[in-house]
């Protein structure tokens, strides 16, 4: 009797199966917002093919297209941008009209890029290339990377001070050298300041002093160098090289070189790892693909979430941070907005070389924004990577607090 039970049992489970086999090939549908791999019921076969057919189709555009061709129907592909973020952008681009620009906002709960625009006042257009592209020199937005190297696996803390002799901008090897004794050329800096003021030569040799090169490019790649950071787009990743020498590991960790290379997306997320007390959440740019039958494929990132520093380690990173704003490079952009930094935890690292492409100075601020009256407010991260030829427009910082204000005093009520 037992094994009649067991063999009704097998023989119903057989023909449940030949009943809906031809149905799993056309299951689209994506339980809540996670990833393709949890579709309801479809084999995970079929559903990681239909994950990767996505990918190619739209990593294979060089255009931001619309719509797209799959099993013969046709999916309207759904974008994270925020249309009244980048029309303000937009504005401010065409009142300031620098040579080139690109400017990303990330908000730092979801990962969505909230807005990518671009700028070329030559040709007076906007669009989005530039800003998905790694051809631009890191300079010293790198420094964030060296500091959280030092404060993760050293000695060095926030208030540790170093001794420098000649211009804090340019990274010679007599410099390197800690200065023979103290007079009247020999100027002390601690870590927030030499990071808040972008000290080169601070950063070049207390690097030779305490880092080596495998560990800063372990780190860089934590931080997201060397990897794909985005699914579905056609971006390459940024560059991050082993350092030949001693003085070349100086270059890299003070971010005087042009081999460096990063894309302004990049930047973005460089931003939020602070904001998120140092978690990599991986930038999302589609958000759903949806076909003219009502089939929806919800369309996030891929990869999950990476721990990349120690919460202790985060929290002085946005210590770092907060001084370039308070007291340091960016501090001219914000001095007159005391409401703003009431009301915002506002941080950021600024930069500045020549090279890349297109050829200019890159001006960049990647920085982070978050509400301090709302605690679960995790806010935004705002990358500006301005590049000018002859000359100087507008500061990347003032671009990105205009872009605060505007997204906290409009943006941010509505999603409330």
């Amino acid at each position: 009797m037992v094994f009649k039970d067991l063999n009704r049992k097998v023989l119903f489970l057989l023909v449940l199966a030949l009943v809906t086999f031809p149905a799993w090939g056309n299951l689209n549908f994506i339980k809540d917002n996670t990833l393709f791999s949890q579709a309801v019921e479809a084999p995970k076969a079929v559903v990681e093919k239909e994950a990767d057919d996505f990918k190619k189709i739209l990593s294979n555009h060089q255009d931001w297209v619309e719509q797209v061709d799959y099993d013969s129907s046709k999916y309207n592909v759904q974008y994270t941008f925020n249309a009244e973020l980048e029309d303000f952008i937009q504005k401010q681009l065409s009142l300031y009209r620098p040579d080139y620009t690109s400017v990303v906002v990330m908000d730092n709960e979801t990962g969505h890029i909230l807005a990518a625009v671009d700028y070329s006042r030559k040709h007076k257009v906007f669009g989005r290339d530039l800003a998905f592209t790694n051809t631009h020199p890191a300079a010293s937005i790198f420094k964030v990377i060296t500091a959280a190297d030092l404060l993760e696996n050293t000695h060095i803390k926030t208030d540790s001070e170093f001794h420098f002799t000649g211009r804090s901008t340019t990274l010679y090897k007599h410099q390197l050298k800690e200065p023979n004794g103290r007079h009247r050329w020999t100027r002390s800096l601690d870590l927030k300041k030499a990071f808040a003021t972008s000290n080169n030569v601070i950063f070049g040799r207390t690097a030779i002093e305490n880092l080596t090169p495998a560990g800063l490019k372990k780190m860089a790649e934590k931080f997201g160098f060397n990897k794909k950071l985005v699914e579905g787009v056609n971006l390459k990743p940024s560059v991050f090289n082993l350092a030949k020498d001693q003085y070349n590991l100086a270059e890299y960790s003070s971010g005087l070189n042009t081999q460096t290379l990063m894309s302004p997306v990049h930047g973005a997320v460089i931003g939020s790892i602070v904001a998120n007390g140092g978690v990599l959440r991986y930038p999302i740019v589609i958000k759903s693909l949806e076909s003219h039958d009502d089939k929806k494929i919800i369309y996030p990132s891929l990869k999950k979430d990476e721990i990349v520093l120690t919460p202790s380690t985060s929290e002085d990173l946005r210590t770092l941070f907060m001084g370039t704003v308070t007291n340091g490079t960016a501090r001219s952009s914000f001095r007159r907005s005391k409401y703003l930094l009431e009301k915002l935890e506002i941080g950021g690292k600024t930069g500045s070389l020549t090279g890349g492409e297109p050829f200019g100075k890159r001006d960049w601020f990647v920085s982070y924004a978050k509400s301090l009256e709302d605690k679960n407010d995790k806010g935004i991260s705002i990358c500006v990577m301005i590049v000018n030829q002859k000359k100087w427009y507008i500061k990347s910082p003032l671009l990105a607090k205009n872009i605060m204000e505007y997204y906290y005093s409009t943006l941010y009520p509505q999603k409330k």
